[in-house]
C-alpha cells in the first residue's frame, strides 16, 4: 500500500487557503511533514510578501478612489 498524502497536507489546499486566508494559512505550511525547513521558510516569506503587496494595493486603491471623487463633480 502506498503512503498517501493527506488532503490537508496538499500543496493545492495550502495555495487555496493562502489565497483566501493569507498569513492565517501558514500553520498548514509548517505542519506539513513532507516539506523541508528551507521550503517552509521560503513559503513563509512568499506568503508574507504576498500579504504586504495586497495591503499596499488596498491603500493605493483607496487613495485613487478619493482622488476620483474629488475630480468628479
Amino acid at each position: 500500500m502506498k503512503n498517501k498524502i493527506k488532503v490537508i497536507d496538499s500543496f493545492w489546499v495550502f495555495l487555496v487557503a493562502t489565497a483566501f486566508l493569507g498569513p492565517f494559512a501558514l500553520p498548514l505550511l509548517w505542519r506539513n511533514p513532507n516539506w523541508s525547513k528551507r521550503t517552509k521558510i521560503i513559503g513563509s516569506i512568499a506568503v508574507i510578501a504576498f500579504t504586504l503587496v495586497l495591503l499596499y494595493s488596498l491603500t493605493f486603491l483607496k487613495d485613487l478612489a478619493q482622488q476620483l471623487e474629488i475630480e468628479i463633480p
